[in-house]
């Protein structure tokens, strides 16, 4: 394996911050100053609190490098507090899938009621439209990284309901981060064509890992539950583009009320309403990049995906991608 090229770079103040930038060489940083480790971590990754857990000495080191519309970064960092908070995420434009695979030392994640402790070799994923906290013993060292959600459209459920939970390392996902490690230190300049197929199969492999884990969470449910949880989820898929369907339909077609309906999703950490707007933007966005559908104007798909009004639809989109359905389409947009 080789070593990264770039010799460690000994930040003194704020305006020495490095930002990783797509393509270029990874960016290799050391830092014993909280302020610029608080600084650097904001401008690279997002809006964050970071505390370091003692007043002595502090020290940080990080390997970074960002591909296409994603970012990796291999760090080592004294004890520490990294917390996300609802009113920064709230104002963030962009949504990511944020996953950390533990290399040594111990760290604790917690999101969505989950609190879990992460040992060597266990990973874990959360979502940064959230609030959630991470915390990391002494020197410990893992690996971070960062997935747009536009670009891991279906991910939303499963993300549901493994986030802030301590996943077994070992297979696809023990893979996937190795590679990443691998490249951190390659130190080769990807071109964007590169970038953009190591973000692909990134996703694809996770997407695999994280289907494997949740068919053995399902598999700790009840049969019956997680049979029933199952119809009623291929039911609401074959009837998305009907603007009628809501949890209440769902309930009765299935002859039971709307509690035992909402009681059935907590199974899975969402809701009824949450699931149908979710899987209707996730089809919309699929259309909407599909070329088949080009000579379709923005309001005719999102009709077929069960939205009454385009408004109504535009905003929900621009809430789940970060963008306006028409940007999402490009070029290729077609008005009416």
């Amino acid at each position: 394996m080789h070593t990264n090229p770039i010799a460690p770079r000994s930040l003194g103040s704020v305006q020495d911050l490095v930002l990783a930038t797509p393509g270029r060489l990874p960016v290799e940083v050391q830092i014993a100053d909280r302020q610029i480790w608080r600084d650097l971590t904001c401008q690279n990754f997002m809006e964050l609190d970071c505390e370091a857990a003692a007043p002595g000495p502090f020290n940080f080191s990080a390997l970074l490098a960002r591909f296409s519309d994603s970012l990796a970064a291999e760090m080592c960092v004294s004890a520490s507090r990294v917390t996300r908070r609802q009113v920064d995420a709230d104002r963030c434009t962009q949504a990511y899938f944020k996953l950390v695979w533990q290399f040594s030392g111990q760290g604790r994640i917690r999101q969505g009621g989950h609190d879990s402790e992460l040992r060597a070799g266990n990973w874990a994923i959360y979502d940064t439209a959230k609030e959630y906290v991470f915390e990391s013993s002494d020197r410990a060292r893992f690996l971070v990284l960062l997935l747009p959600q536009h670009e891991s459209m279906g991910w939303s459920p499963a993300v549901a309901a493994l986030a802030g939970r301590a996943l077994p390392g070992g297979g696809v996902a023990r893979i996937v981060f190795s590679g990443l490690s691998a490249m951190l230190r390659d130190g080769t300049p990807l071109d964007d064509e590169s970038q953009k197929t190591l973000q692909d199969s990134t996703i694809a492999l996770l997407e695999r890992a994280l289907e494997g884990h949740c068919r053995d969470q399902i598999s700790e449910i009840s049969g019956g539950n997680a049979l029933r949880l199952q119809r009623v989820k291929a039911y609401i898929l074959d009837h998305l583009s009907d603007p009628s369907l809501t949890p209440e339909k769902v309930a009765l077609t299935f002859s039971m009320s709307r509690r035992s309906l909402y009681n059935l999703f907590l199974e899975c950490e969402e809701t009824p309403r949450a699931y149908i707007q979710q899987v209707r933007l996730d089809r919309a966005a699929r259309l909407l990049k599909n070329p088949a559908s080009f000579e379709f104007p923005v309001a005719h798909i999102a009709r077929s995906c069960g939205f009454v009004g385009q408004s109504h639809f535009s905003r929900a989109f621009h809430a789940r991608f970060g963008v306006a359905p028409s940007q999402w389409r490009g070029p290729h947009e077609t008005e009416a």
